[in-house]
């Protein structure tokens, strides 16, 4: 007996109706389920799937902070040593006062420089006569030759080391001042002989200052003092460290006064 075919159901109108309310309705569901339509999603290729998958293998991680890094930390610098940096001792033939004083002020200067003549002339020696002679105060020279507009100033001041050596520093020291422009100054082969012979009159043995004149540890000593100087914050001349206060320029006798004062009542 052959399968026939089964004839679909009789619908009436009733069921039609019902039929198409329940289309309307299901597409009602759907459209509001979906809100704004979503972009279609594009479809890659196994080939670029890969490719992506060994490009993000090949990216650089980083690894996590440690724990200690989570606070922010400051490094302090390390304190310079003063004594050690600028060769201070109790007995430097290139100081003035007691050591023990309560104020230590080091005078950096440059033999060729107008101002430090000015400073020598009309303050220095209040300062000495006020504070040095009293205790109150122990003064230090130290070089800052300003060799790229004054030549000769690294030679007076090896001038000046070699007459310290044979304990005649002071002397030198007020020379210099005194007759620069006068009988040298600015061109170092000339200058040379004349700082011998005026060293000389001073008592200072022109042989032994010839020799260390020679020397190129007595240039190199000046330059010392020029870096040390540099990392003190010294820039120019005259400057002073007062207790550790850079004070600049050829400021009259009241300001150092106020500054030392202050200074020794702490």
């Amino acid at each position: 007996m052959g399968v026939g075919l089964i004839p679909a159901p009789a619908t009436s109108n009733d069921d039609n109706m019902r039929i198409a309310h329940f289309w309307m309705t299901l597409f009602a569901v759907v459209l509001i389920g979906c809100g704004n339509a979503a972009p279609l999603t594009p479809t890659r290729s196994p080939i670029e799937i890969r490719q992506t998958q060994v490009a993000l293998q090949g990216l650089p991680t980083v690894p996590p902070a440690p724990a200690g890094l989570a606070e922010p930390t400051a490094t302090a610098l390390p304190a310079i040593d003063l004594v050690t940096l600028l060769n201070l001792t109790d007995d430097d033939p290139r100081a003035l006062g007691n050591p023990d004083a309560p104020v230590l002020m080091i005078e950096f200067t440059d033999y060729e420089c107008p101002f430090c003549a000015r400073f020598v002339s009309a303050t220095r020696p209040r300062i000495v006569s006020e504070f040095v002679e009293t205790g109150i105060v122990r003064l230090v020279v130290r070089d800052f030759p300003l060799s790229s507009i004054h030549p000769s100033a690294v030679l007076a001041a090896s001038v000046t080391h070699c007459a310290a050596a044979q304990d005649r520093f002071w002397p030198v020291y007020e020379m210099l001042f005194q007759t620069h422009g006068i009988e040298w100054g600015g061109v170092p082969k000339r200058d040379r002989a004349t700082l011998v012979e005026l060293a000389g009159n001073l008592g200072v043995d022109t042989a032994q200052l010839n020799a260390c004149l020679d020397d190129p540890a007595t240039e190199a000593a000046v330059l010392a003092e020029v870096e040390a100087a540099s990392r003190l914050g010294i820039n120019s001349t005259p400057n002073f460290l007062v207790n550790g206060q850079v004070v600049r320029g050829a400021l009259p006798f009241e300001h150092f006064d106020r500054l030392i004062k202050q200074l020794a009542r702490r």
